[in-house]
């Protein structure tokens, strides 16, 4: 497939750069030395010019040669280049030797670029083939599956939502488990990718072990991902294509069977709730309302985008541009935005090169108003939609809005009528410029910034229920962060013995984030024909904040490499933070990394099958530096007391507060064989250290609890990915691509001495996963009383509930033990079928939604699930529900659900129009069209609105959509 793909891209690429030239027919066939076979996809370049072109399937080319040629270069990846001579011939047929070398991916780590073969290092790279184009507005979503080892879960569907990040399990209580994020050499803030294309990404680094992480210090504990924008070309000719989108948003999976009218009118008699004469009854029947067919629609979505890029020797660049609407499948909350990029690399002289990156984003989100913002609210229209009654009609005959008989507002006027809007302008940018001051010894600068601002507006309507009691009610809000990052680094590169390569880096780093905010609130709104703070009466509150923090670093990286043989990586770094005390804000982090290409020994060059046999290992110390900015210090707090400014004690004071720190270990067998096959597994085991907790203190004291360095925690695990190129039949073909992660997180010491922390509905045990449930066990109904029964915590059954009655539910914890995908892709010449599927197993969590839909008790007089119909009756009944006399919801295993599942998450189908054909227009060199579906299909027991969620209960998410789009991709 990959052979498939480069020779339809150069194809397109190059061949128009035989059709001006004065040239001589020149043909020939090119075969695999060692196998014979005849190779697609090779180039065949006139050295010094853009002339040439492909073989084609049978390995052969055509190309009319200009007759000043002198030499030809004939180029494979993952093969060593030949130059041949040219004289005149009319046939040149050539045998091109496997480059054991020339298999690795360029991979971007630490500070640098480096070949996987020469790197001990455990690093994922997610190509921009595997994220381009997925109708997802925030990129990390796209990285759910593509590499072992991250979890990337979307709690909510809804539009520019972030993901949750995960590498290699959570290794911290209370400081951050996010990963640190690094793009073009800046660091961005981890959340905020919707405002950024994913099409302008060239390729995701993920650095996972010691190696990799440890040359970014304190901020490297939960891994780092390194994302690399597309860059100019050098070839002189300038390359523009336009992408563009359009596709329908459904709800991925609605799994909840709520009661119709019917039923819910039989379960209010039955229960007694209510009493309905016949005629009642009948007008009642006449309507029959899904609620979530009213808060929810069918959404459209589309994007587009301009990009060029190319230059010559001296200049190259790559600039684009991009919009993107989606509709939310919930009213009023749409998302639009606007980006715009520019990469410019300029060769000053032969020395000294200058460049930009540049990287602007708008973005605007319409959100439903969510009140108290709490899943659980019924100004969430997704709950409200679960528990209003079917036979309550949400408009009246004249197309109002309904209001008779609600027990709550109407949520689709209420999602109507008000407001809640916010929007972020993102820059991300940088300024860098290297010189060679010596030969082989590189000076570098780079001064990147990464700049937010976002507003948010919320009008709450007089004539809604929301804002009546405020006689509507006006929010707005503003935050602004701006993080300024200096790096110069010192790279020496040099050779002994022709044998020996050295690669030497020493560097400097500061960061300075400086981040303000305020908000205010305004009601008595004589009129909402105006919607702004200055025509309010009174203010209704406000606020305001400001933080800042300073890292200052010195770090030193070597790698060595004898004959491209045996192999080491050394780093160390220096970090000091101001969000430690004086006497702890620095510290020094530190790996060592060793590799064998073992391919490169005489005992294995004669085994012909073996391409590359790669064994490495790394040992480290990371840190972790997020959480609060003034976490050391004694603290006072301001408020108001009887309408008088007062102060409060808020914080104790920690001195000793310093890093979280990780130790890692890591070591992996990677191997490519038969040219077409890869496979790799590693095995880690990664230890936290002076993990940061919060100790609780009395409360006399005035706090509850202060921040010191008290626990420890593992995660150990393994990773396997495999690769390969299974049938290759004519122009039939079939690529698999498949990865698993295995990670088993313990807990290994707390504060004090204690052995367990209870958390409400999971506890902290030593030697137990983080998460691990702590609940009481269901024991079904008593078949002849119709009592709920549970389980004590000796194992004897009763049948009355209690908090004493709750035990630890080994091995079921929200944190799954095991995820992965795998990729099919079917190609038949120009038709390509590809289909991704990820995974997740042995993830457990509480549908807290079926506390409130499977209530006899206080819920009951609002809609609910169907199921609850299965309730016990009479003497004998096998129910699955107590008799609602006696029993109401309590938090016990009866809601906990293995959440395990598979989803097909992307499904494209695509089609390379033929070249010759498209050519003729004389204006577009390459046309693709495709369809694609996104989160087609999902595979699971978890009877809530999805699965696919990060935490220990779910509730009301905003459901994740299927997205169905028709796409084109032309090249100019």
């Amino acid at each position: 497939m990959r052979q498939l793909l480069i020779y339809l891209s150069l194809v397109l690429f190059i061949s128009t750069g035989t059709v001006w030239a004065q040239n001589t027919s020149l043909t020939g066939t090119i075969t695999d030395k060692t196998t014979s076979e005849p190779m697609i996809g090779v180039t065949v370049l006139v050295k010094g010019t853009t002339i040439g072109t492909v073989t084609n399937y049978d390995g052969v080319y055509n190309l009319q040669v200009p007759d000043n040629t002198e030499m030809l270069v004939y180029s494979f990846i993952g093969y060593q280049t030949q130059e041949v001579a040219y004289t005149g011939q009319s046939v040149i047929n050539i045998q091109l030797q496997d480059d054991s070398e020339n298999l690795d991916e360029v991979v971007v780590t630490g500070y640098g670029i480096q070949k996987k073969g020469t790197y001990t290092g455990s690093v994922e790279v997610v190509s921009a083939e595997k994220i381009e184009q997925v109708p997802v507005a925030s990129f990390d979503q796209a990285l759910q599956g593509r590499a072992p080892g991250v979890v990337s879960v979307g709690s909510s569907g809804r539009p520019g939502a972030a993901a949750t990040v995960r590498i290699r399990g959570v290794s911290s209580i209370n400081a951050g488990n996010d990963p640190l994020y690094i793009m073009d050499g800046i660091p961005i803030t981890a959340g905020q990718f919707s405002a950024l294309n994913q099409n302008d990404i060239e390729n995701v680094s993920i650095l996972k072990d010691a190696t990799a992480t440890s040359l970014y210090g304190s901020r490297a504990s939960n891994g780092v991902i390194v994302i690399t924008t597309k860059r100019g070309k050098s070839d002189g000719r300038t390359s523009i294509q336009y992408r563009g989108q359009f596709g329908l948003n459904t709800i991925a999976r609605d799994n909840f069977n709520m009661m119709n009218t019917a039923q819910k009118i039989q379960y209010e008699e039955e229960l007694g709730l209510k009493t309905y004469t016949p005629e009642e009854k009948l007008d009642l029947m006449k309507t029959n309302t899904n609620w979530f067919d009213v808060v929810l629609r069918d959404a459209l979505t589309q994007s587009h985008e301009l990009s060029a890029r190319g230059g010559n020797e001296n200049t190259r660049f790559y600039m684009s541009g991009g919009y993107y609407f989606q509709e939310g499948i919930q009213y009023r909350s749409d998302f639009e935005r606007f980006t715009y990029r520019l990469n410019l690399d300029n060769k000053v002289s032969d020395r000294a090169n200058l460049g930009v990156n540049l990287s602007f984003g708008y973005e605007s989100n319409n959100n439903t108003v969510s009140g108290g913002a709490a899943s659980t609210n019924v100004y969430n229209p997704i709950f409200a939609a679960r528990l209003l009654n079917p036979y309550l009609a949400p408009y009246t005959s004249d197309g109002s809005y309904n209001n008779e008989g609600f027990p709550f507002a109407n949520p689709i006027e209420q999602i109507m009528l008000n407001e809640n809007k916010n929007n972020t302008l993102k820059i991300v940018g940088g300024v860098f410029f290297d010189v060679e001051l010596a030969k082989n010894l590189v000076f570098k600068t780079n001064l990147g910034a990464d700049f937010y601002d976002y507003r948010s507006y919320g009008f709450l309507h007089p004539d809604s229920e929301w804002g009546r009691g405020f006689n509507g009610k006006i929010t707005e809000g503003f935050r602004r962060n701006f993080r300024l990052t200096p790096t110069n680094t010192l790279r020496y590169k040099f050779q002994i013995a022709e044998k020996h390569d050295f690669n030497v880096l020493a560097g400097q780093e500061i960061i300075s984030n400086t981040n303000r905010g305020f908000s205010v609130g305004a009601r008595n709104i004589p009129t909402d024909k105006l919607r702004v703070l200055a025509v309010a009466s009174e203010i209704d509150g406000w606020g305001g904040d400001g933080y800042d923090y300073t890292v200052a670093s010195f770090f030193g990286n070597m790698a060595y490499s004898y004959n491209y043989k045996y192999l080491a990586d050394l780093s160390i770094r220096r970090d000091g933070s101001s969000r430690f005390g004086v006497d702890n804000r620095w510290g020094t982090f530190w790996s060592a990394g060793l590799g064998w290409n073992i391919q490169e020994e005489e005992f294995i060059k004669g085994i012909g099958w073996i391409d590359q046999l790669k064994v490495r290992a790394s040992v480290g110390e990371t840190g972790n530096y997020n959480i609060g900015n003034y976490e050391h210090q004694a603290l006072y707090g301001y408020t108001t007391y009887i309408e008088q400014s007062a102060a409060f004690y808020a914080q104790a004071a920690n001195d000793e507060l310093t890093w979280e720190r990780k130790f890692k270990a890591n070591v992996a067998l990677e191997m490519a064989f038969l040219r077409k096959y890869r496979a790799k597994v590693d095995f880690y085991s990664e230890t936290t250290k002076d993990m940061l907790f919060v100790v609780p203190r009395s409360i006399t004291t005035g706090i509850g609890g202060r921040l010191e360095n008290i626990g420890e925690m593992n995660n150990k695990g393994f990773e396997v990915e495999l690769d390969g190129q299974l049938i290759q039949k004519g122009d039939f073909g079939f690529h698999l691509n498949a990865n698993l992660s295995y990670n088993l997180n313990r807990v290994t010491k707390l504060y004090n001495n204690l052995e367990e922390i209870d958390q409400g509905y999971t506890k902290i045990t030593l030697d137990q996963p983080l998460g691990t449930f702590y609940m009481a066990r269901w024991a079904g109904v008593d078949e002849s009383t119709g009592k709920g029964l549970w389980y004590t915590a000796d194992g004897e059954v009763t049948d009355t509930y209690s908090d004493a009655h709750r035990v630890l539910l080994e091995g079921k914890t929200y944190l799954p033990p095991l995820t992965g995908g795998f990729t099919g892709t079917f190609s038949y010449k120009s038709l390509q079928l590809s289909a991704f599927f990820s995974w997740m197993a042995d993830k457990w969590l509480i549908n807290n939604t079926r506390f409130f839909t499977e209530s006899h008790g206080m819920f009951a007089s609002y809609n609910q699930s169907a199921d609850l119909l299965d309730y016990w009756k009479q003497p004998g009944d096998k129910a699955k529900h107590p008799n609602p006399e006696y029993q109401d919801n309590e938090f016990d295993t009866r809601l906990l659900e293995n959440a395990s599942f598979l989803r097909l998450k992307n499904l494209t189908l695509s089609y390379n129009l033929n070249k010759n054909f498209v050519q003729k227009t004389m204006f577009f060199n390459s046309c693709r069209v495709y369809a694609q579906g996104q989160n087609l299909l999902t595979f699971t027991g978890y009877k809530g609105i999805d699965p696919e969620f990060y935490g220990v209960m779910e509730a009301n998410m905003y459901p994740h959509v299927r997205t169905i789009t028709l796409g084109i991709d032309l090249g100019f």
